[in-house]
């Protein structure tokens, strides 16, 4: 089956698109180039990759083509309800959300609120995760601009309508928020066409009256790229942390997403751009900030119009990721890494259930008996050789988002009412509730494992 043929249309009927159905939770579909978007309601996706898209301003469903569509973005119509608190990571690098039933020395046994059960064979698991929460929200906006702190010369500049702050023109605005030792920052830019960028974002930053000096952090991008400071109250005023060659040309839709990643315990930083991490960085200054304000400015001429939305403060706990990422030692043991820290090499003999939750049962080389720990007590366990697949990234063209950090790329995807179906390379035929997916893309060209979520 082929899907009726698209043209360049969509990239002018896009926006009309959007406004039409934006009064009803629609989903989201950016189409090939990442710049031109649809929203409507996706009816299937068939065995030949052509998407059916209904929409408000078509009588019939749109057909799109196979290699049309690189992402969907299901509405709020998906289940909000906490996910599971245990990551599975798969031989692959693919992680599945789920709740454990069971270990022996074959099968795991787990069940997925959007899979149902599962017996994942022990040699296909990398490693499992516990105690996996949904980060909490510590601004989400801007929903009012009587919320920010504005002078009187940036207001008559400043707009905001759906979510979006407007600057036509100099502005700055700031918020003082409860900003955690450990926290994520997410905001995305936008700049008009054939126009330099000129923005600065600062964060941990105590407010201070403007021009005197602040132990702070701030990112600036403008015409000669993307740069992150850190200003300090005393010796070397301003310190670099980094700079980016990433200028408005690699920009092609005139925006950027950011992500700041800030562990202020270990003075160390990560920064994501559009969902890739550009690098890890340091604080050279001892003095951490222990602010808890954010800034954002824009420095464009009168007339020329900036904008920033999506803003999000989340907390964040980065010690699922430094225990994924660590030296596990001897690959051919399990390992297992407590939430103290503690770490202990040797044999996961099994899981069980017992009348206060889970154990876990471990037994090391310098004890004649085997540990018995329960599940609140661990952080991460890595198996013994676990088994990787090596295939193509073209056979496994799909990458499906679950709820809970969850990333599966399967060999296939087909949607049909509310039930999408897909294989798995590893977990083999699975059958998904649609409103359990938060999204399906497709993979790049690179076979790397998934990003952290």
């Amino acid at each position: 089956m082929t899907g009726t043929r698209i043209s360049n249309c969509f990239s002018r009927l896009a926006p009309l698109l959007g406004a039409a159905l934006s009064t009803a939770p629609a989903d989201d579909l950016t189409l090939s180039g990442g710049v031109a978007r649809l929203s409507g309601s996706v009816v299937s996706i068939n065995e030949a990759g052509v998407v059916e898209l209904a929409t408000e301003l078509a009588a019939k469903p749109l057909l799109l083509r196979d290699g049309v569509v690189e992402k969907i973005v299901f509405s709020s119509r998906n289940n909000q309800s906490e996910p599971p608190g245990t990551l599975i990571e798969l031989g692959n690098g693919d992680l599945l959300p789920a709740t454990i039933e069971r270990l022996d020395k074959q099968l795991l046994g787990v069940v997925s609120p959007d899979i149902g059960r599962l017996d994942i064979p022990r040699e296909t698991i990398r490693s499992i995760q516990t105690g996996i929460r949904r980060r909490k929200v510590v601004f989400e906006g801007p929903d009012n601009l009587d919320e920010w702190t504005i002078t009187e010369d940036a207001r008559k500049n400043l707009t905001l309508e759906n979510g979006v702050i407007s600057a036509n023109g100099p502005a700055s605005f700031s918020n003082k928020l409860a900003l955690p030792r450990q926290f994520i920052l997410r905001f995305e830019l936008i700049w008009q066409e054939r126009q330099t960028p000129n923005f600065q974002v600062y964060f941990a930053d105590p407010l201070l009256a403007k021009g005197e000096a602040a132990d702070r952090y701030y990112m600036q991008f403008g015409g000669a790229g993307l740069e992150i400071k850190r200003e300090s109250s005393r010796g070397k005023r301003y310190n670099t942390i980094v700079i980016l060659n990433r200028t408005r040309d690699q920009f092609p839709d005139n925006r950027m997403r950011v992500e700041m990643r800030v562990n202020r315990d270990t003075a160390r930083m990560e920064l994501l751009i559009d969902g890739e991490s550009e690098g890890e960085f340091a604080d050279p200054i001892a003095d951490i900030p222990d602010g808890s304000g954010i800034a954002f400015v824009s420095n464009s001429s009168n007339g020329v119009l900036q904008q920033i939305r999506g803003i999000e403060v989340l907390e964040f706990d980065d010690s699922r990721a430094r225990h994924r990422a660590e030296d596990r030692g001897d690959a051919g043991r399990d390992s297992l890494i407590s939430r103290e820290d503690d770490r202990w090499s040797g044999d996961l003999t099994e899981i069980r259930p017992s009348s206060k939750g889970l154990v876990f049962v471990f037994k090391t080389d310098f004890q004649d008996a085997a540990m018995e720990i329960p599940e609140a007590d661990v952080s991460t366990v890595f198996l013994a050789d676990a088994k990787t697949t090596k295939t193509k990234q073209a056979s496994h063209p799909f990458v499906i988002r679950l709820p809970g950090y969850g990333s599966l790329r399967v060999t296939s995807c087909r949607i049909v009412g509310d039930k999408i179906t897909a294989v798995h390379p590893l977990l083999g035929p699975l059958t998904i509730r649609r409103e359990g997916i938060s999204s399906i893309e497709r993979t790049p060209q690179a076979d790397a494992t998934s990003p952290e979520p």
